[in-house]
């Protein structure tokens, strides 16, 4: 069996979640891992007993590595993304794809100048729930979508490990935004309403409405509101003339560790560790990229996609009234 010889750059938190499911397929190879951050290389590099690299163009020269997985944070993907796409290597980015139109634009258009093959990384595409809404929804059965929704609360202390870099508009929102454009159908065209909430005690949240250019209206709220004993909140609704789609999210998956003083969530969805293996749908999100990589099949996810995503959440984001919570 033919195995793709794969390179992670950014070793953070999802880039070792990354990592770690290419050295669980039998048609990958983790050749290397690339980190700005010298000792961070090195202590991801000692753990996955691969090779460290602090410069992407050696890692690709020495390693002969045939893919790139890019996990750096959201606003810094655009660089790597253009060194591997310029080398001929496969490339997936993590989401978003970018943080601005111009530099999705800008990889996009890397890919294409040197052939390269390009996914985004947006992970719920491949949970079986939302991709059978969608088919349920283009099959008519139960008649015309009218009003999508998407809501995602979490905790306080995810703000506080992610929010130097990003926002509950770019982490979470930016996924319910592809969602909505890919099961509606259509995208985004006028925005009613969007607000940006932070609080002095750290909570922050992200709200919006508006309707798609097909007529269908969508609402997304979102943010890190809870307390870790609250647990996660998740809900996605399709409200059709004939009926109603609703995937509700229990916390972890629906997987709660209890002790004397709380309950703890169990992460049994995105990423779990089943018999020492990483599962779930980041494994079946970079499983699906190297097989077609190795296949030459087109991705499930295209950057056009995540552009449109991207250039809704640009409009979003200028739309939004910001408002600080004493």
């Amino acid at each position: 069996m033919s195995r793709l010889k794969v390179i992670v750059v950014g070793v953070g938190f999802m880039g070792l979640l990354h990592a770690r499911a290419v050295q669980g397929l039998r048609s990958a190879e983790l050749v290397g891992v690339v980190d700005l951050n010298e000792d961070a290389a090195k202590a991801a590099a000692a753990a996955l007993q691969v090779p460290a690299f602090t410069d992407l163009a050696r890692a690709i020269a020495e390693t002969g590595a045939q893919a790139a997985i890019i996990a750096t944070p959201d606003p810094s993907h655009r660089r790597p993304a253009e060194i591997a796409l310029e080398a001929g290597l496969s490339v997936l980015v993590e989401k978003p794809l970018a943080t601005t139109v111009e530099d999705a634009e800008a990889i996009t258009e890397a890919a294409r100048r040197h052939g390269g093959r390009l996914m985004p990384g947006h992970m719920l595409r491949f949970d079986a729930r939302y991709a059978q809404a969608a088919e349920v929804i283009r099959s008519g059965q139960l008649g015309k979508a009218f009003l999508l929704t998407a809501r995602h609360w979490s905790t306080r202390s995810l703000g506080a490990r992610v929010g130097h870099t990003t926002s509950p508009l770019w982490h979470f929102a930016i996924h319910h935004i592809d969602l909505i454009q890919w099961i509606g159908g259509a995208s985004i065209q006028s925005i009613d309403g969007a607000q940006a909430l932070e609080s002095a005690g750290g909570s922050s949240a992200f709200l919006s409405l508006g309707q798609l250019s097909n007529g269908v209206g969508f609402q997304v709220s979102t943010g890190w509101t809870l307390p870790d004993t609250g647990g996660r909140s998740t809900e996605f609704e399709a409200h059709c003339e004939g009926g109603v789609i609703r995937i509700t999210f229990a916390p972890g998956g629906g997987l709660t560790s209890w002790n004397s003083e709380r309950g703890q969530e169990v992460e049994a969805t995105a990423w779990p560790t089943i018999y020492g293996r990483l599962e779930g749908l980041l494994r079946r999100e970079v499983e699906h990229f190297v097989e077609a990589v190795l296949d030459g099949a087109d991705f499930v996810v295209t950057p056009q996609d995540a552009t449109a995503a991207i250039r809704a959440a640009v409009a979003l984001e200028q739309a939004s009234i910001r408002r600080a919570v004493p």
